[in-house]
């Protein structure tokens, strides 16, 4: 009975220690109230209190360190290091606490990611106490207009700006807009089949980290010169309205990309196309997270040496809501390749696909927006992974030749978990391919890690970035280190004109005085009670 008692106390202590961590690690949020909006803690408010201060106050330079780091301000780690430069360890010191930074980023961005608006808005205002302001209220309720007004006025613009980047996609025109160039000629590919890459994974997945290792392959080395490189990203952030509403300011970041984003599909499904019809290489980076589009996209591919091809209308709703998907079309017979054509040959199809911890994407995804102004709802990047985990098999027998990618390692090149060459069946790590598996179950609604997964939630679990880097022991063993930052952090070398050393001396003499003076108020008041007593 004693036994079982212990048993429970001690359960229940260790869960109360629990929720005690957690409730510290999570980034405080004010809820919406009548008449005040939400306000969420700022990032260098959060390291302060992840590192052990219990007012921001005692440590202004930590906080502004913290805030140019997350932003990567020019000269930011040069500060750091500055800033530690009279200290006998400079190198650990200035090590430990860029890695408290980071961690601080992975934990910082692991909760409230329906507000991923106000996550971003708040690291890239200069206001310490991030809030929805007047003018954030009005450009909210005037976004749909403004919107329509812009389009309205750049309409024509847009339609050139967008023909002259498929243009120089395919290059029959200089990046140089002052230089004229002659019409190139498509590729011949008299030794062997072009060649159309996939490359796939969720937003946020690493996709462009592992293509610049694909191009570095003999075979692209030596293509990607004349190959057309596809993604719908870069015809957003050249697109002329998406540059004049980005203008604005950074407070309607994600409405603004959701604005331009079929129209930025648009063009990319033009090009590609086109690319396809011209028989050149192509590399398509996208999600392919819609698998009606990807069926048909291979079949157009398979054909498009005997038949061309145009745009389709695309995903449809009747009015009697029957839903059809036509994203590609056969040219009439009368416009077909011609019989006394060169004979070209068919595409050989390959499928990279990358895939990740979403949490680590979600992290990545919310940095990227912060460097590149280029933001997505948590919402619809879960749910691009999870669709393309679930689809990533029913790929690999489209295609001749498939490879999977893990980037789940912080540090370090991505690493080949699964390969299928033409008809064999599909080989995977099998101490890897758990990855894939997980996020095709993630809970695409999740506000935070912890409802990322189903419980045990896989990314809490040892071996898990969160468990072994985020809320790691050793990490509270290595704040200690914030004795050494606590005795500068709030005196600056300048500090009431005096040297460091001179205003440490002289913090600590008036902490001495203030415990004498704290000493005899004390005696003080024990020597009057005693007297009203007797």
């Amino acid at each position: 009975m004693a036994a079982s008692s212990i048993g429970l106390i001690a359960a229940a202590v260790h869960y109360r220690l629990w929720k005690l961590r957690d409730r510290k690690i999570i980034p405080r949020l004010r809820p919406s109230e009548a008449g005040r909006a939400e306000k969420l803690e700022s990032f260098p408010h959060y390291v302060a209190r992840q590192m052990g201060f219990a007012d921001r106050r005692e440590c202004p330079r930590l906080c502004r360190l913290a805030a140019e780091y997350i932003r990567k301000c020019e000269g930011c780690e040069e500060d750091i290091y500055a800033f530690f430069a009279q200290e006998p360890d400079t190198d650990s010191l200035y090590v430990t606490l860029v890695e408290e930074f980071e961690r601080c980023i992975l934990s910082y961005f692991a909760f409230h990611w329906s507000h991923a608006d106000l996550l971003i808005g708040q690291v890239l205002s200069s206001d310490p106490e991030p809030k929805r302001k007047l003018k954030q209220i009005v450009m909210a309720a005037t976004r749909e207009q403004t919107f329509e007004r812009v389009t309205k006025a750049l309409k024509v613009a847009r339609v050139f700006s967008t023909l002259l980047e498929e243009m120089k996609a395919m290059g029959l025109a200089s990046n140089d807009d002052s230089q004229c160039t002659e019409v190139m000629a498509p590729v011949a590919h008299s030794d062997r089949s072009p060649v159309l890459l996939f490359m796939g994974g969720g937003m946020g997945a690493g996709k462009s980290t592992v293509l610049k290792d694909i191009l570095n392959e003999p075979f692209w080395a030596e293509a990607a010169g004349n190959a057309v490189v596809i993604e719908a990203d870069a015809f957003k952030e050249s697109d002329v309205i998406y540059r004049a509403l980005s203008s604005r300011g950074h407070v309607d970041m994600i409405h603004t990309a959701e604005l331009v984003h079929q129209s930025s599909t648009d063009a990319a499904s033009s090009l590609l196309v086109t690319a396809l019809n011209d028989g050149r290489d192509v590399i398509m980076d996208g999600t392919l997270s819609w698998v009606p589009f990807v069926v048909q996209t291979v079949t157009m591919a398979r054909n498009v040496h005997r038949r061309r091809y145009r745009m389709g209308a695309g995903y449809k709703v009747g009015k009697d809501g029957a839903v059809t998907e036509d994203y590609w079309e056969q040219i009439d017979e009368e416009q077909s390749l011609q019989e006394g054509s060169k004979k070209r040959k068919p595409y050989r199809i390959e499928l990279v696909g990358v895939v990740c911890d979403a949490y680590l994407a979600v992290v990545r995804g919310i940095r990227r927006a912060i460097m590149c102004r280029r933001a997505v709802r948590v919402q619809s990047q879960l749910k691009s992974h999870k669709r393309f985990a679930n689809a990533f098999l029913t790929f690999c027998h489209l295609v001749d030749n498939a490879r999977l990618y893990c980037t789940n390692a912080l540090e370090g090149p991505p690493k080949l978990i699964g390969w299928k060459d033409k008809d064999k069946t599909l080989l995977v790590d099998p101490d890897e391919i758990d990855c894939l598996k997980r996020v095709g179950s993630l809970n695409e609604e999740a506000e935070s890690i912890y409802e990322l997964y189903k419980h045990p939630n896989p990314a809490c679990e040892d071996g898990s970035i969160w468990k072994d880097i985020v809320l790691s022991p050793s990490r509270q063993n290595k704040i200690n280190f914030r004795i050494t930052v606590t005795s500068q952090f709030p005196y600056p070398s300048s500090t009431f004109g005096y040297k460091k050393s001179q205003a440490r001396s002289s913090y600590l003499f008036m902490a001495n005085e203030l415990l004498v003076h704290l000493s005899r108020g004390i005696h003080t008041v024990r020597r009057r009670k005693a007297t009203e007593i007797m």
